[in-house]
C-alpha cells in the first residue's frame, strides 16, 4: 500500500492484496488522466464497509456490491473507489465546479472507465445513441446541484455528464479544464448558464450551448454508431423528470426540507450566506 492511504478494510470477503493493488492503480490512473501530481497531496484513510460511499475530507468510504450482472464484487470496488477518489483529488487540486463537471468528471473517470472495459460500450456510445435518438437532455438542467441530484435517477444524467467531461479532457486537455474549474463558481440561482458561461467562453472559447453542439457533433463523427444499441435504447420511455432527494446548490449535501422562496441551500451554507450579506 502507498503511503498516501491508509486501508481500513472491515469485509472479510475482500481480499486485502487486491484492494491494495486497486486503490494504487486508481490513483496512478485519475493523476495521469488530470495530469496532476498528487505527491504532495495529503494522505488518504479509505474505509471498506457496508455503510456508504463517500468521501468527506481526507477519508473514502467504500461499500462495493456483491459480484454479479457482469461485475466482480472487485470491479465495484475499483468503480466505486475511483469515482471517490477523482471528487478528492478534484476538490483539493482545482476545487468544487457546478454539478455538471463535480459528478461528471468523477462518472468519466470511475464508472464509464470500467463498465467499458467490462461491457464494451462506452458512455459515449450511449449518448452517441442517445443523440441519434433525439433524446439528450439540455445540459444546461444539470448545472446546479438542486437539479443534477433530483434528476439523477433519469440514466440519462450521468451518462451525459460522464461523456461531456470526457469530451472537454480529449479535445481541450485536463489543463485548461483545471483552469475552468478553479475559476468557476457553483451556480445557486437561475440561470445557472449566465454563472458558468463567462468562464467556458474564457477557457473553451464558446457557451454551454455551444459547447454541447460541438460534444453531440463529436458523438456523430467520432463515435461509431451502435445500431443495437438504438434499437435498445428506443425502447425506453423518456420525458419524466423523476424527483429524487434534494441537495444542497453549494456545497452538494442532502437536504430534508427546503424553503420555496430561497435557492436551496442547507442549513450551513444559508447561514454562511446571511453573513456573508
Amino acid at each position: 500500500m502507498s503511503a498516501w492511504f491508509e486501508l481500513e478494510l472491515r469485509r472479510g470477503d475482500l481480499d486485502e492484496a487486491i484492494i491494495t493493488r486497486i486503490v494504487d492503480a486508481a490513483r496512478v490512473n485519475v493523476a495521469a488522466r488530470l495530469q496532476i501530481d498528487v505527491s504532495g497531496l495529503r494522505g488518504v484513510r479509505v474505509v471498506v464497509a457496508d455503510d456508504a460511499n463517500t468521501v468527506v475530507d481526507h477519508e473514502i468510504r467504500v461499500a462495493p456490491r456483491p459480484s454479479g450482472g457482469g461485475y466482480s464484487i472487485y470491479d465495484w470496488f475499483e468503480l466505486l473507489f475511483t469515482h471517490e477518489l477523482t471528487h478528492l483529488i478534484v476538490r483539493d487540486t482545482w476545487g468544487m465546479p457546478a454539478a455538471l463537471w463535480w459528478e461528471g468528471m468523477p462518472v468519466h473517470l470511475g464508472d464509464d472507465a470500467v463498465r467499458s472495459r467490462l461491457f464494451g460500450g462506452s458512455y459515449h456510445a450511449y449518448c452517441g445513441a442517445l443523440a441519434e435518438l433525439g433524446a439528450l437532455l439540455s445540459l444546461e438542467s444539470l448545472l446546479r446541484g438542486s437539479t443534477y441530484y433530483r434528476r439523477r435517477p433519469d440514466f440519462r444524467v450521468d451518462l451525459q455528464a460522464g461523456s461531456f467531461c470526457g469530451f472537454l479532457l480529449e479535445t481541450f486537455g485536463p489543463r485548461r479544464l483545471g483552469h475552468f474549474i478553479a475559476e468557476s463558481p457553483r451556480p445557486v440561482s437561475e440561470p445557472a448558464v449566465a454563472i458558468v458561461d463567462p468562464g467556458l467562453r474564457r477557457h473553451f472559447g464558446n457557451d454551454l450551448r455551444g459547447l454541447q453542439a460541438a460534444w453531440v457533433q463529436f458523438l456523430a463523427t467520432r463515435v461509431a454508431s451502435d445500431r443495437a444499441l438504438i434499437e435498445r435504447l428506443s425502447t425506453r420511455r423518456f420525458g419524466e423528470e423523476p424527483d429524487a432527494v434534494a441537495h444542497c446548490d453549494h456545497c452538494f449535501a442532502h437536504l430534508r426540507s427546503i424553503a420555496p422562496s430561497t435557492p436551496p441551500l442547507c442549513a450551513s451554507c444559508a447561514a454562511m450566506t446571511s453573513l456573508l450579506r
